[in-house]
């Protein structure tokens, strides 16, 4: 394997020692208290790009940010073939394989030695060897190709040191950000059942109100069971937004699926059009803006819930902490892991009328949103957490300045139309068909009628995925008042 470059090394040793600065940080939880200008935590969460890829290319535009220019890094192929990180990224069709994101892919990616500390070099390898292009997997885009990220990114603050919770998939990273934990998964599957009602149940035990917003189809259903007063369509965000009827905590969902309808999908997960999720970060922002006590009162978080197998250039940090209790700590023992190595750095930008511009290097991963969330609306995490990556991440409150609100607005083309779109077609994405068992799931519970009435396992394509998620979503929307 050839050496890195200079700067690359010199990047992961900064990368190394910024790590283990956060594990001191970590180690010894700092204080802190509710903000009382805050009634509104709102989360956005999309899926499978890094850090890097999304934003990297604005370190020029925002000082002190640790991203990349092109040529800083290099990943090689299997044949030695060196590939740089560049720009160049392409809204869509550059992905045609998906590039592979599981616990094993992603060690892989990190190229993590005997000495334990990952090299960032085998990203290229990895999507080399599932067949897709490698030099596409180190391409990055330019902040002018995704304007509202930018825009708020330049305008707000970015958190550029936000990992994905393990080093895996969107599964066990989006159960940290619902529940503070994965329950000691590691890998894609249905182990979530019947583990509680998260964030939400401690939020409503405590008299306050937590809600998930989503588009179509929500990817949050299956994994809380939660009853129908704790979801709502987007549309319904909108109008709470404009009312000033926002619940005290809500978590909002991009579409997950191209429809027939030829709606396009706005999460971001390759191989989908990614200027549709732009606009979609937009809108979210818009609807906070449409009411000024709304927009006083709020902080919305945006991030992505894992790097979705493209490349990053921080390597990773390991937490003086696991994850479970001290008496029953959660491991994985196939593959062996123990929940102390986050995963792979991805974008994370909070909007607040109450943030100052510029970038926050505090270690954060998606544990530090219910951990947020619990310290704001219910008490200190240390003591209401139930579970130790909880107790112990990092909130965002402590971002939070002592200013006026700031009412200003970011610069933004108004009135941007999307072009160049197009259904994505082929076989359902592994995320598609863990979302149509656990819907099959759900409605095998709570409607069985309609359960023995359909067939997840005749899901092939994303069609199908798509067609078989609207109809459960339907069903289960309208069936209210369930547990």
């Amino acid at each position: 394997m050839a050496e890195l470059g200079r700067r690359a090394v010199l990047g992961l040793m900064a990368g190394g020692a910024v790590a283990a600065a956060n594990s001191r940080v970590l180690s010894e939880p700092r204080s802190e208290g509710t903000d009382p200008r805050i009634r509104h935590i709102v989360v956005l969460m999309l899926e499978n790009r890094s850090f890097d890829h999304m934003l990297g290319l604005l370190m020029p535009e925002i000082p002190g940010l640790r991203g990349v220019k092109a040529g800083d890094y290099f990943n090689e192929g299997a044949d030695g073939t060196r590939y740089y990180v560049t720009d160049g990224a392409k809204y869509q069709g550059q992905f045609t394989v998906d590039p592979a994101h599981e616990f094993e892919n992603v060690h892989e990616q990190l190229g993590i030695s005997g000495s334990g500390v990952p090299s960032m070099r085998g990203f290229a390898s990895s999507y080399q060897g599932a067949g897709g292009d490698p030099a596409n997997i180190m391409r990055c885009f330019r902040p002018e190709q995704l304007p509202a990220l930018s825009a708020l990114a330049k305008h707000y603050l970015v958190c550029d040191n936000w990992f994905s919770s393990v080093p895996g998939a969107t599964a066990p990273n989006r159960q940290f950000a619902h529940f503070g934990t994965s329950f000691g998964q590691i890998n894609s599957g249905l182990i979530w059942l019947d583990r509680g009602r998260g964030i939400y149940g401690r939020l409503n035990a405590a008299g306050k109100h937590g809600k998930i917003y989503y588009a179509r189809g929500s990817g949050t259903f299956g994994m809380t069971f939660l009853g129908s007063k704790y979801f709502g369509l987007y549309g319904d965000f909108v109008a709470d937004c404009r009312r000033g009827s926002l619940p005290d905590y809500a978590f909002v969902e991009p579409s997950y699926s191209d429809d027939p309808d030829r709606t396009i999908a706005t999460d971001q997960h390759p191989d989908h059009y990614v200027p549709a999720g732009d606009q979609f970060i937009w809108d979210v922002y818009k609807a906070l803006r449409a009411n000024e006590e709304t927009w006083r009162t709020s902080l919305l978080l945006i991030v992505w819930d894992e790097h979705g197998g493209i490349f990053d250039h921080v390597p990773p940090p390991r937490l003086p902490y696991g994850d479970g209790t001290p008496e029953k700590p959660f491991r994985s023992t196939i593959p062996p892991f123990d929940f102390r190595e986050l995963g792979v750095r991805v974008g994370a930008v909070l909007v607040s009328p109450y943030v100052n511009p510029g970038v926050d290097h505090t270690l954060f991963e998606h544990a530090s949103i219910p951990a947020t969330v619990t310290q704001q609306f219910i008490g200190d995490p240390r003591e209401h957490a139930p579970f130790l990556r909880e107790k112990n991440a990092n909130r965002l409150l402590k971002l939070l300045a002592p200013i006026p609100p700031r009412l200003d607005w970011p610069s933004y083309p108004v009135d941007r139309k999307l072009k160049g779109a197009r259904v994505s077609e082929g076989p359902a994405t592994a995320f598609q068909l863990e979302h149509v068992q656990e819907l099959h799931n759900a409605l095998a519970r709570i409607l069985p009628d309609v359960a023995r009435a359909s067939n997840p396992a005749a899901v092939r394509t994303k069609k199908d995925a798509t067609e078989f998620i609207a109809g459960a979503m339907a069903a289960l929307h309208t069936r209210a008042g369930y547990a």
